[in-house]
């Protein structure tokens, strides 16, 4: 049977796809070298790209760019737990996302922190290795193990600051639980600390306010996942100078590897445009392989 090219038919049940089907891609009208072209502004940027600056450059509308962003980070989360557990020492804090807070009409200013209406995200970072941030409704330690259910090894050396409720949902996992009161001033005491979780953090928060500047809050999580990518995808290495010092060098995992990485990730991750303009997500559908 005559076909247009790129278009397979399964010799069982008669189905045509293409090497996009089941995936962020699926029944693109864009040439794959604009994806491969997106992919590399998205990976290799240090806090991402804005859909206006990512049109300029592909020569494309912003919706389409827009369209491209989102579909490139349903590739980068782990929400389905087939990523690595984070193990050894763990750093968990919880990130109120939007910068500090205006003050109200009257002059009074609104709450900070805990009891703020700002996204609330738990971040659970291995030192000197891979961060998982997740979105979570309340800071109730119910919530937070249930955001975290199977991301960290059970046995871990869990850090934190004091909030009760992060000691509630960390420490039945932890085989040691240790903590810092910031509000006493102490930040760091022999070895324990949470500033790992707490640079991601602030990375995210300039993230939002250098590059995408603002986003609804039902795309958080997606934004959220492409910092953690980025993140993750760092290599930590060790060097001694000449005076026999030794530092922490951060370097990048090779562009060529991220881009495996995600396309394994997008089997089976197919999104399509709503009414409304936006697109749902089907992280159910089985892959298709040729």
């Amino acid at each position: 049977m005559k076909c247009r090219p790129g278009l397979r038919q399964c010799q069982k049940c008669r189905y045509q796809y293409t090497v996009t089907s089941g995936t962020p891609m699926h029944s693109s009208k864009l040439p794959l070298w604009t994806w491969v072209q997106a992919l590399y502004l998205i990976v290799t940027s240090s806090k991402g790209i804005s859909s206006v600056v990512m049109c300029r450059i592909l020569g494309t509308t912003q919706a389409t760019a827009w369209r491209l962003g989102h579909s490139i980070r349903e590739m980068m989360h782990d929400r389905d737990g087939k990523g690595p557990q984070l193990r050894g020492i763990v750093e968990v804090d919880i990130k109120y996302l939007g910068g500090a807070p205006r003050k109200r009409k009257d002059g009074t200013p609104n709450p900070r922190g805990k009891g703020t209406s700002k996204a609330k995200i738990l971040v659970a970072a291995e030192r000197d290795g891979s961060v998982k941030g997740t979105v979570i409704p309340s800071e109730s330690a119910k919530d937070i193990a249930a955001a975290t259910a199977g991301t960290i090894e059970c046995g871990s050396w869990i850090m934190s600051d004091s909030q009760s409720s992060l000691r509630t949902a960390f420490q039945p996992i932890a085989d040691m639980y240790e903590t810092v009161n910031h509000s006493a001033g102490e930040y760091a005491r022999d070895g324990v600390y949470a500033s790992t979780a707490d640079g991601f953090g602030s990375i995210l928060e300039r993230a939002k306010f250098g590059v995408w500047h603002r986003f609804s809050e039902k795309h958080v999580q997606r934004y959220v996942d492409e910092t953690a990518f980025r993140w993750s995808n760092r290599l930590r290495k060790k060097t001694k100078s000449k005076t026999g010092k030794i530092r922490k060098v951060i370097l990048l995992v090779p562009v060529e590897k991220q881009f495996a990485e995600l396309v394994r990730a997008g089997l089976g991750r197919r999104i399509s445009r709503t009414p409304r303009y936006g697109f749902r997500t089907f992280p159910s559908m089985t892959p298709i392989v040729a």
